[in-house]
């Protein structure tokens, strides 16, 4: 059963949640829509730079990984400073940084500047996002931790189908660039909500519990590793990652890809949002199954799912509506899981360990983010055509559902077992 669910059956305190907590989640969760349309503006800037400037699409690969570089390094480097100095004090000047080197990117007229404001971008994410949702793991109501969370993290893939929808008009206003001018925009006006509602680090948020919290005995994080946690740690890390370097790959490469199948660069950029679109669907169904229970055959049967969709671009010829549908399909399975992977790993934890365990999957899984569109980009470069590139991505989804059958038998084994979850254990998150 999920968390929440095992957290009212112990008798937690049901909370409301106020006007104002309401305020501060919308804002978190546009901040993460955010994340999701600035990374899905450079993939889509891609083939209109590529033309402009005479350069192979694969010349780009170190600028698109750039950004995932940057929030990897800052996950563990600097986002913990919220800690010391305020969970809204990094936000914010994080989420500067962010904004000023995504209209930094704007004005990039060489490989060289890309890859270093996409660097800056991403430090500035790194730095803000952890913060961002350790504050929303915070403030949500105990009872509905999970589905808010949920909420949350479906910002992001919807931000990438609004770029996707947005880039044709937008580039026609204002070139590329308008790209990161409006994604700059929209980080200021997140910042500039967040610094009106959330309150300073020395003040009590409005949150889930009204009990005084401890400290657990040990450094969280550490925790996490030691033998009662070892193993799920490493194989839901091991799952996570795997599962960032195909919807890494898959989302930076697309709007390249897909033209060289014969569809139009302007189609291929709105058709790729389908696979975004697919995760925002497939995330809220698998959050449906992994209520009632049914983890491991959801995952193995959305994977399959993305596996059958892969095979059908790979053997077909294009053809609109069945291109659309079949990268639907792919979205829901791999866009999907990466929704609910997290959420599915918090059953796992007892409360105070959920933030560390975010953190961390955050930071780890930053090196299939990096190394996906790397190999993207060798694909995209050495592999002729669509097909190729599609099969080749059966690989990653292969390793996924191994990674899900070995969780499922560890869990049934007792390896994994659930932890016992009481008010302390709430009381401490």
């Amino acid at each position: 059963m999920m968390l929440d669910q095992a957290i009212n059956a112990s008798g937690t305190v049901h909370d409301r949640l106020t006007a104002r907590t309401v305020a501060i989640l919308f804002f978190c969760a546009f901040f993460m829509l955010i994340e999701g349309l600035d990374l899905a503006a450079m993939p889509l800037a891609v083939p209109r730079v590529s033309a402009q400037w005479g350069q192979p699409p694969s010349a780009f690969a170190l600028s698109l990984s750039a950004v995932l570089i940057g929030i990897g390094l800052a996950s563990v480097l600097l986002a913990p400073l919220g800690e010391r100095f305020g969970r809204k004090r990094m936000i914010v000047w994080t989420g500067m940084l962010a904004a000023g080197a995504t209209f930094g990117t704007a004005t990039a007229d060489n490989i060289s500047a890309f890859v270093v404001w996409r660097l800056l971008t991403g430090i500035g994410l790194g730095a803000c996002l952890p913060n961002v949702t350790a504050s929303v793991a915070r403030i949500a109501p105990m009872h509905m931790r999970a589905r808010i969370l949920a909420i949350v993290n479906t910002a992001i893939p919807v931000g990438s189908v609004t770029a996707a929808l947005i880039v044709a008009p937008v580039v026609r206003i204002g070139n590329w660039q308008a790209l990161f001018v409006i994604a700059g925009l929209l980080t200021l006006i997140a910042i500039a909500g967040l610094v009106i509602l959330m309150p300073s680090h020395q003040q009590a948020i409005p949150s889930s519990s009204t009990t005084t919290r401890r400290q657990p005995s040990a450094s969280p994080l550490f925790e996490l590793f030691l033998p009662a946690h070892r193993i799920k740690t490493l194989l839901l890390l091991g799952l996570a990652t795997t599962n960032t370097f195909l919807i890494y790959m898959m989302i930076n490469w697309l709007p390249t890809l897909l033209p060289r199948g014969g569809m139009p660069v302007d189609t291929a950029a709105r058709l790729s949002g389908l696979f975004q679109f697919g995760g925002i669907v497939g995330g809220f169904f698998f959050a449906y199954q992994l209520d009632r229970g049914r983890a491991v055959r959801t995952f193995v049967g959305g994977y399959l799912c993305a596996a059958a969709g892969l095979i059908g671009i790979a053997v077909t010829a294009y053809s609109g509506t069945l291109w659309a549908l079949l990268l639907l399909a792919i979205g829901v399975g791999i866009s999907g899981a990466h929704i609910a992977i997290t959420i599915f790993g918090m059953i796992f934890y007892p409360q105070h360990l959920l933030s560390s365990f975010v953190g961390l999957s955050i930071a780890v899984t930053r090196s299939g983010a990096i190394c996906g569109p790397l190999a993207g980009g060798w694909l995209v470069a050495h592999v002729a055509g669509v097909g190729g590139f599609m099969l080749a991505a059966l690989i990653p989804v292969a390793l996924c559902i191994a990674w899900v059958l070995i969780i499922g038998r560890a869990e049934r084994t007792g390896i994994m077992a659930l932890p016992t979850i009481t008010k302390e254990n709430c009381d401490r998150a």
